[in-house]
């Protein structure tokens, strides 16, 4: 609990600072003068006062604040202060400091991302093949397994990142490979085939696939059989390994999962080789659900056995560090990636797709930040990257009180040529404060619900 909550107030600590330093970097740069720099709201606890600006923390560690000088459009101002009013400067000045705060929460998920690809770097496995499926077009262009991949294209690759970044560059067009075999040297043409697969949002998506891998296959060995689920009650036990399906040749875990998810429930004869010995079981598969990234319920047919994994050796590891330049434009690709599951998640929220069941509030982003520091400093880093995103992405969202709803009513005055009406203004402010505080009930509920459902 006390790591939770530690962890808690130093995310949170450091997400309102980058936000609200974005407000006031640019205010400073544009000449507005700043009253309040807070960190938290309600009472101040301490602080420090510079030239007119109170530095402070305040009591209430939920947000945070930058009051300008002329920030309230109908509030008197002293004529001398005018130059330095947040409200008398241009509309697209007004746009750009109230942007600055949603941006500087990207701005660092991109430096995060930036300093772990450059600092610390990525595992990834030697460009060796170490499988090629039969037939496929690696196999068709003469590749095997051992030879090792110099260049796509042109282009040296020290990974296999780097060899199925290339292979889907191509778009499906042959692409030159050139490989090492012994001390030969050699360069084949291979077209990649159109794959379809499975995203994290459990959406279909295709894909370029050579027919070769860093990897063996995974093979179709039991490495766990859990209870009360089919396969248990017909007695296999862990260390099977399965060679066909009624009747078809098993030959990798792939191959079998596609196999029973094509069943649709119908029963199956397994066929599996224990201790030299062939056993065959009747099972039928059950239909399981469970919930992908988005809390979307994702319907599969299983047996109740799962896979021992691969483990990769350490000779074939390898840390790729980048140079800063990729470093940085890595950093920019991973934060887009996640704004865009980010607004997937919105997307499907909307229509219903996903389950408001999965929104949480403070006190599971307390659990989270807690269970991520406990995992160590970089998982603890990560969060804080996505969570400053998801920050980001909300106070885009053109929700008047929001950074997006004041962006909203400044982009409409620079369109009309004159400020929208006070009057409108005041009521979908109010509107939007009654959102926020029902959705702030209502996580509350999630996260209260949710504690006493575990």
């Amino acid at each position: 609990m006390t790591t939770s909550i530690f962890a808690f107030v130093v995310v949170l600590g450091i997400l309102i600072f980058f936000h609200e330093l974005g407000h006031f970097l640019v205010a400073r740069l544009f000449g507005v003068g700043v009253e309040k720099f807070s960190l938290g709201f309600g009472p101040r606890l301490f602080g420090k006062t510079v030239g007119i600006t109170d530095y402070r923390v305040s009591a209430i560690p939920l947000g945070g604040y930058v009051k300008m000088v002329g920030d309230e459009p109908d509030a008197e101002i002293d004529p001398e202060l005018i130059p330095k009013s947040f409200t008398h400067k241009h509309v697209f000045k007004k746009i750009l400091i109230v942007a600055a705060g949603p941006f500087f929460n990207l701005l660092l998920a991109m430096i995060i991302y930036a300093g772990f690809f450059f600092f610390v770097g990525t595992e990834d496995i030697r460009p060796v093949i170490n499988h090629v499926d039969d037939e496929s077009p690696a196999a068709v262009a003469g590749l095997t397994t051992g030879d090792v991949i110099v260049s796509i294209d042109g282009e040296a690759v020290a990974s296999w990142s780097d060899i199925n970044r290339l292979v889907e560059a191509g778009q499906g067009r042959a692409v030159k490979i050139t490989a090492r075999r012994g001390e030969n040297v050699f360069a084949v043409d291979v077209a990649p085939r159109t794959k379809v697969t499975k995203d994290i949002l459990g959406d279909d998506v295709s894909y370029y696939d050579a027919g070769f891998s860093g990897l063996p296959p995974l093979q179709a060995v039991v490495g766990d059989v859990a209870e009360g689920y089919p396969a248990k009650k017909a007695g296999m036990r862990k260390g099977d390994r399965i060679v066909s399906i009624n009747g078809q040749p098993i030959d990798s875990w792939n191959a079998m999962k596609e196999t029973i998810s094509r069943s649709k429930g119908g029963p199956l004869a397994v066929q599996v080789v224990r201790g030299g010995e062939t056993r065959t079981f009747e099972i039928v598969p059950v239909l399981f659900s469970e919930e992908n990234l988005l809390g979307e319920k994702v319907d599969s047919y299983r047996i109740g056995i799962s896979t021992p994994g691969v483990t990769i050796p350490e000779a074939d590891r390898i840390t790729i560090k980048r140079g800063p330049f990729q470093a940085v434009w890595e950093g920019v690709d991973q934060t887009y990636q996640i704004c865009r599951l980010t607004l997937l998640s919105i997307g499907k929220l909307i229509k219903g797709t996903v389950s408001t069941k999965t929104l949480g509030g403070p006190i599971m982003i307390a659990e989270m930040a807690g269970q991520q520091a406990r995992e160590g400093l970089t998982n603890l880093t990560f969060f804080i990257a996505v969570l400053s995103i998801n920050l980001a992405v909300l106070n885009f969202l053109p929700i008047p009180v929001l950074d997006g709803g004041h962006l909203m009513f400044f982009f409409i005055e620079a369109v009309m040529g004159r400020p929208v009406n006070t009057r409108m203004r005041e009521i979908a402010q109010q509107a939007g404060i009654f959102l926020l505080i029902m959705l702030m009930i209502f996580v509350f509920y999630n996260d209260i619900t949710r504690i006493f459902s575990s």
